[in-house]
């Protein structure tokens, strides 16, 4: 959660987050109408609480980071070749991705791009329709491209991503969602090094402050980590940004 929210703040400009689901039952992601809660004669979905079958759902969700791996690529090479033509050297990525895990039991992606300058709205742009001319048969569905036309500023779009990782409570406790315990340690999130470049907040960073925390009230001892990267953690402990404050 610190991670996107202080690497987003860093970009400072507007952005749009899409999303990119998993295909339907054509595909063969079918219900699992044995565990079906409603009528017979009702349609499945995801918010009545409907699964997709275990086996086609672990099969998809296997092979989804491979498939969005390759169409992440076609989609980038598409969109810095449109660029090209109208004149810039400008190659653009994705700011931000993080997955999460639907009511229906397969993965679906949200990815935030630059809309702040002219040339990163026309590479957004370029992007979304090669990737919703792609999804299909990169082994994806539906990708809603209408954030594009109402960018909103970063933070925003953060507080949308961190929301998917922990609920808070209102005695001010949080819970991970099915998403982080469904994930395990396999990756989550993906943050840009252009932004991690401006914020400096890295994940190996974020477990240096903690130490640096437990060293400084005297839990730890003084060789935990090496004098640099204790003097650097102890920097940002005393920052007191917000990256530093709660969970």
């Amino acid at each position: 959660m610190r991670k996107i929210r202080e690497n987003l703040r860093a970009y400072q400009g507007l952005v749009s987050m899409c999303t990119l689901t998993a295909p339907g039952q054509d595909a063969g992601l079918v219900w699992d109408r044995q565990a079906c809660l409603h009528g017979a004669g009702e349609t499945c979905t995801g918010r009545r609480g409907c699964k997709v079958l275990p086996a086609a759902a672990e099969a998809w969700n296997d092979m989804s980071r491979n498939w969005w791996r390759e169409l992440n690529r076609v989609a980038k090479l598409r969109a810095d070749r449109a660029v090209k033509r109208l004149g810039h050297d400008y190659r653009g990525g994705l700011l931000m991705y993080e997955w999460e895990l639907q009511s229906r039991g397969v993965w679906h992606l949200h990815f935030v791009v630059g809309m702040e300058t002219a040339i990163e709205r026309a590479w957004a742009f370029e992007y979304v329709n090669a990737m919703r001319e792609l999804a299909p048969s990169k082994g994806f569905g539906y990708v809603d491209a209408k954030p594009l036309h109402s960018p909103q500023v970063a933070e925003r779009a953060a507080a949308y991503l961190s929301k998917y990782l922990a609920k808070w409570n209102k005695d001010g406790s949080f819970e991970v969602t099915e998403t982080v315990k469904t994930a395990g340690r396999s990756l989550v999130n993906y943050v840009s090094r252009k932004l991690t470049a401006k914020s400096g907040i890295t994940m190996r960073v974020l477990r240096d402050v903690r130490i640096a925390w437990a060293w400084r009230e005297g839990h730890l001892p003084a060789d935990v980590l090496d004098p640099f990267r204790l003097i650097f953690a102890l920097c940002l402990l005393e920052q007191g940004t917000a990256a530093f404050r709660g969970p």
